[in-house]
C-alpha cells in the first residue's frame, strides 16, 4: 500500500495535471472542454492512475476534432468579413436598392415605346446590385474589398498599447492562473463600442488586409459574386427583352 502511494506522489507533472483537471476537465471547470460524459469519464479514470500523456488522449482527440471541424470553419467564415455588422446591414439595403431600381428601369422601358435594345441599360444597376448582395451574404463590402480594406475590429478601435503588452506577457505561461471564467462581454471596449452612432459604425477606421491568404478567399467570392450576378441579371433582362413594347408613353 505504502508502495502504490510512493508511486503516484513519485508521479511527473502530477500538480499541473491537477490544475488541468480542475480548469479543462471538471465539469465545473472555468473553461471546460467540450467533452462527453463518456470522454470526460476515460480521461479522469487514466489520470487517477498516470500522468503519462496518452492519458488525455480522449480529451485531445474530442479537441482537435472541434478544432478542425468547428472552431476552425467558423474562424475562416469570421474573418472574410471585412466590415462590421452595421456596415454590411448597409451593403445589403444598397444592393436591394439597387436591383429594385434595375427592375423599375426596366419595367418603365418595357412599357414605354422605346426599342427593346434599351432594355439591357439596366443590367448595369442589377449586376452591381446582385453581386453587392451576395458579398454581403457572406459578410463582405464590396467598397472594402476594391481597395482591399478591413474595420477594425471593436477592440482593436479601443486598443491601449500598454494593456497589450502586459496581457502578451502574461500569456506567456502554459496555463492561466485564474480560475474564473472570462466574458469578453466584460471588457471595457463593449460599452465604449455601443455608444458610437450607427453612422460612425458604418463608416469606422479602415487597415489594409495584410494576410494574402485571406485576400485571395476574398478575391474568389467577389468574382463568384459577379459571375452569379451576372447570370442572374441577364435572365432578368432577358424577361424583359422578351415581353413586347407597352406603348403607353
Amino acid at each position: 500500500m505504502a508502495h502504490a502511494v510512493s508511486a503516484v506522489t513519485a508521479q511527473p507533472f502530477r500538480e499541473e495535471l491537477t490544475r488541468i483537471i480542475t480548469i479543462f476537465i471538471a465539469v465545473d471547470g472555468s473553461r471546460q472542454l467540450n467533452l462527453s460524459d463518456r470522454e470526460r469519464s476515460a480521461v479522469l479514470h487514466a489520470l487517477q492512475h498516470t500522468t503519462h500523456p496518452s492519458a488525455l488522449r480522449a480529451a485531445f482527440t474530442s479537441a482537435e476534432y472541434s478544432l478542425r471541424r468547428q472552431a476552425h470553419p467558423n474562424f475562416i467564415r469570421w474573418t472574410i468579413c471585412n466590415g462590421n455588422r452595421p456596415r454590411v446591414i448597409f451593403a445589403r439595403g444598397l444592393g436591394i436598392s439597387l436591383i429594385l431600381l434595375g427592375i423599375l428601369a426596366d419595367l418603365l422601358i418595357t412599357l414605354s415605346s422605346a426599342s427593346r435594345a434599351y432594355r439591357v441599360i439596366p443590367i448595369i444597376g442589377l449586376i452591381l446590385g446582385i453581386s453587392t448582395l451576395i458579398a454581403a451574404w457572406k459578410g463582405m463590402c464590396v467598397v472594402l474589398h476594391g481597395m482591399h480594406h478591413r474595420h477594425l475590429r471593436p477592440w482593436e478601435l479601443f486598443a491601449d498599447p500598454e494593456d497589450a503588452s502586459i496581457k502578451n506577457s502574461s500569456s506567456n505561461s502554459l496555463i492561466d492562473s485564474s480560475p474564473v471564467a472570462k466574458s469578453y462581454e466584460d471588457e471595457p471596449w463593449v460599452a465604449r463600442y455601443e455608444k458610437r452612432s450607427v453612422i460612425r459604425k458604418i463608416f469606422d477606421r479602415e487597415v489594409w488586409v495584410q494576410e494574402p491568404a485571406l485576400r485571395q478567399i476574398q478575391d474568389t467570392i467577389f468574382v463568384q459574386s459577379l459571375v452569379g450576378a451576372f447570370l442572374v441579371s441577364c435572365i432578368i433582362v432577358g424577361v424583359f427583352c422578351a415581353v413586347p413594347n407597352g406603348g403607353f408613353f
